[in-house]
C-alpha cells in the first residue's frame, strides 16, 4: 500500500467501542416514527416474499415449457406462469418503489430529531466544554460525522433491511423447492460471515480514524482562515502550508486505507460467492441427470443462488460501509452523551426582578486542574451602584464576572444575587437579569435591528431606536443606505470596532438588565468612539448595578468603588481618589499606564 495504515496495523489497534450500542442509539430515533416506519418495513417484506416466489414461477414456466414441447407444442399451458411473472415483476416494482419512498421519508425524520437533538446539546454545553474541544473538530462532528448517519438513516438502513429480509426469504423459498440444494448454497455461508467480521473489525478503525482525521483538518483550517491576518502579519504562510499539508497528509493516507479496506473486501466475497455458485451448479446437474430434480428445479435454483448470494454480498459489504456510519455515529453521540456542568438543581427557584445586589462570599477558584485563579475572594456590590475592578492582566478579573453569569461555579465559597446562591436559582433567570458587553463584541448575520433586538425579541421598532439612541449609536445607524434594515454581514463585518461596540450597548440597554456587566469594553476603540461610550454610560449606568472591568484606568472616575485584583486576590478597594492617594498597586498601575502617553 504506497499510502495509509497497513490493514496488518489497523488489525492490532485498540478495538472500537461495541456496535450494538450504538445501533440501538440509532433504531431509536427511527422508532419515534413507529406508524410510517411499519408501512415502510410492510412493503419490504411484500417486496422479499416476491423476490421470493419469481425463481419459483421461472422454473414453473422453464418445466411447463418443456411439458408442452413434450405435448406436440400446445403452448396454451404457458399462458398462467406467464400471467404470474408478469404480476411478480409489477408487484415487485410498486414494492421497491414504496419501500424506498417509505423509509427514506423514515429516515430522514430521523435524521432531523438527530440533528435537533445535537443542537440541542451544543446549546446547553457549559463554556468550559467548549474550552476543551478545538471547535473545527466540533464542526466536524455537526456536518461531517452527522452525514454519516445521514447516510445509515436515508440509505443504509433501507438497504439492510431490504437485503435481510430478501436473504431470509430466498432461503425459505430454497428450502421449499429443494432442501439439498438448499444445503449446498448454504455451506460457504459460514466463510462468508467469518470474512465479514474480519473485514468490518478493521473497517470500523479505519473509517474511526477517517472521521478523525477529517474533525483534525476541518479545526486546522478553522483556525487559519480566523487567524490569517495574523499569518500574513508574522510571515508564516510558508509555516502554516507545510503544517497544513502533514494534517492534509494524514486525512489522505486514512482515506486510502479507508477505502483499501472496502476494496479489498468486495472481490473477496465475489470468489466465495462464485465457488457456491458452481457447487450449486455441480450438484444441481448431477441431480437433474439423475432425474432426482426437474430441468425446471435446476433453473430456479440458478435464480436463488443469485439472489441469495448478491443479497448475502450486499449485507456484507452494507456490514462493513456501516463501520463508517458507526464510527461517525460514535463521535456524533459523544456530543450527546456530554455532560452539561452547569444544570438547575431539582428545586431551583425563579429569580424575578432582580434588585441588583451581588455578594462573592469567600470564593476561590480553578480551571479544571489548573492552578487556583481566585483565592478567598469576599466581595458586596450594593444595587445600583458600579463598581470597577481592575488589575494586571492575569490576575482574575474576568473570571469574578464568568462566575456571575454562572459560566462556571466557584471551587469553594459561594457567588449571591440579592442574596440568593446562585446554585439555587435557575440558570435561565439568573442570565435574564445580566447583561454583558465584551471587548469583543459579537453580532450575528442579519441586520441591525435583528442585532439589537436578539435579547429582546418581543421588543418594538421604538424601543429598538430609543436603545440606539441611548448607546449613541442611533447617529451612524441613519447614515446607512437601509437603516435598522442593513445586513452587517457574518460578524458585523461590514460595521467598524466602535460601531459594533455600540450596538452590542444598544442590546445590552434593549434587554434592560438589573446587573451590567463590561468587561473592557472600550479598550479596542478609538478615542472619539470611547467618549460616545462614556456619555451613553452615564445614562445606562444610572441606578443599576454595573461591574466594570477596565484596562484604561481614567474610564473608572464615576465609579463608587475601584476594586484592584492581583494574583487572584483583592488587594485594595476604595473610591478613585482614595486609591490614587494611598499610593499602593492602583497608584503604581495608574503612573505606569499615564507615563506611557
Amino acid at each position: 500500500m504506497a499510502h495509509g495504515v497497513s490493514l496488518r496495523s489497523l488489525a492490532k489497534e485498540e478495538k472500537p467501542a461495541a456496535a450494538w450500542p450504538t445501533i440501538r442509539r440509532l433504531i431509536t430515533y427511527l422508532m419515534l416514527y413507529r406508524a410510517e416506519l411499519l408501512r415502510a418495513l410492510f412493503w419490504v417484506a411484500f417486496s422479499a416474499a416476491n423476490s421470493a416466489i419469481a425463481p419459483a414461477i421461472t422454473g414453473w414456466l422453464v418445466d411447463t415449457a418443456i411439458a408442452a414441447r413434450n405435448a406436440n407444442g400446445d403452448a396454451r399451458s404457458l399462458t398462467l406462469p406467464v400471467i404470474a411473472l408478469f404480476a411478480s415483476g409489477i408487484a415487485g416494482w410498486w414494492s421497491q418503489r414504496a419501500q424506498i419512498l417509505g423509509l427514506g421519508i423514515v429516515g430522514q425524520k430521523a435524521l432531523f430529531s438527530v440533528r435537533e437533538d445535537v443542537f440541542a446539546a451544543v446549546q446547553r454545553l457549559s463554556v468550559a466544554a467548549f474550552e476543551r474541544v478545538e471547535s473545527g473538530d466540533l464542526m466536524s462532528r455537526l456536518i461531517n460525522d452527522i452525514e454519516q448517519v445521514n447516510s445509515f438513516l436515508s440509505q443504509g438502513f433501507r438497504r439492510v433491511i431490504g437485503a435481510g429480509i430478501g436473504v431470509a426469504a430466498t432461503l425459505v423459498g430454497m428450502l421449499l423447492v429443494d432442501w439439498r440444494l438448499a444445503l449446498a448454497t448454504l455451506v460457504v455461508v459460514p466463510v462468508m460471515i467469518g470474512t465479514t467480521r474480519l473485514f468490518s473489525m478493521i473497517a470500523r478503525r479505519a473509517f474511526r480514524r477517517r472521521q478523525e482525521s477529517i474533525g483534525d483538518v476541518s479545526s486546522t483550517l478553522a483556525e487559519e482562515l480566523a487567524g490569517i491576518k495574523v499569518a500574513q502579519a508574522f510571515n508564516r504562510t510558508d509555516r502554516n502550508r507545510t503544517e497544513f499539508a502533514q494534517r492534509n497528509a494524514l486525512n489522505r493516507d486514512a482515506n486510502v486505507t479507508a477505502a483499501a479496506v472496502s476494496s479489498a473486501f468486495t472481490p473477496t466475497l465475489a470468489v466465495i460467492s462464485a465457488t457456491a455458485t458452481a457447487l450449486v451448479a455441480g450438484l444441481g446437474g448431477w441431480l437433474a441427470t439423475q432425474q432426482l430434480v426437474t430441468v425446471g428445479v435446476v433453473v430456479a435454483f440458478f435464480a436463488y443462488a443469485r439472489s441469495f448470494f448478491n443479497g448475502v454480498s450486499q449485507l456484507s459489504s452494507l456490514y462493513t460501509e456501516t463501520q463508517s456510519a458507526l464510527a461517525g455515529s460514535e463521535r456524533v453521540f459523544g456530543i450527546l452523551d456530554t455532560p452539561a456542568e452547569i444544570v438547575d438543581s431539582p428545586d431551583a427557584l425563579e429569580l424575578d426582578r432582580a434588585r441588583g445586589e451581588v455578594t462573592y462570599e469567600n470564593v476561590s477558584f480553578q480551571y479544571g486542574e489548573g492552578p487556583t485563579v481566585l483565592h478567598d475572594v469576599s466581595l458586596v456590590v450594593e444595587p445600583g451602584t458600579t463598581v470597577a475592578i481592575v488589575g494586571p492582566t492575569g490576575a482574575g478579573k474576568s473570571t469574578l464576572i464568568n462566575l456571575l453569569a454562572r459560566f462556571y461555579d466557584p471551587t469553594q465559597g459561594i457567588v449571591r444575587i440579592d442574596g440568593h446562591d446562585l446554585r439555587d436559582l435557575k440558570v435561565e433567570s439568573v442570565r435574564r437579569s445580566l447583561g454583558v458587553v465584551l471587548q469583543d463584541p459579537f453580532l450575528f448575520s442579519g441586520t441591525i435591528a435583528d442585532n439589537i433586538r436578539y435579547g429582546r425579541l418581543e421588543a418594538t421598532d421604538d424601543e429598538v431606536s430609543t436603545a440606539a439612541e441611548a448607546a449613541r449609536a442611533l447617529e451612524f445607524i441613519e447614515r446607512l443606505p437601509d437603516g435598522f434594515d442593513t445586513s452587517i454581514g457574518e460578524r458585523g463585518s461590514m460595521l467598524s470596532t466602535g460601531q459594533r461596540q455600540l450596538l452590542s450597548f444598544a442590546r445590552a440597554i434593549l434587554a434592560d438588565p438589573a446587573v451590567l456587566i463590561l468587561d473592557e469594553a472600550t479598550s479596542s476603540v478609538d478615542t472619539r468612539t470611547e467618549l460616545l461610550i462614556q456619555g451613553a454610560l452615564r445614562h445606562i449606568l444610572h441606578d443599576r448595578t454595573a461591574l466594570v472591568i477596565a484596562h484604561r484606568l481614567s474610564t473608572v472616575r464615576d465609579a463608587h468603588r475601584v476594586i484592584v485584583i492581583d494574583d487572584g486576590r483583592i488587594a485594595e478597594q476604595g473610591t478613585y481618589e482614595e486609591l490614587l492617594a494611598a499610593g499602593g498597586l492602583f497608584t503604581r498601575l495608574h503612573d505606569a499606564q499615564f507615563a506611557e502617553k
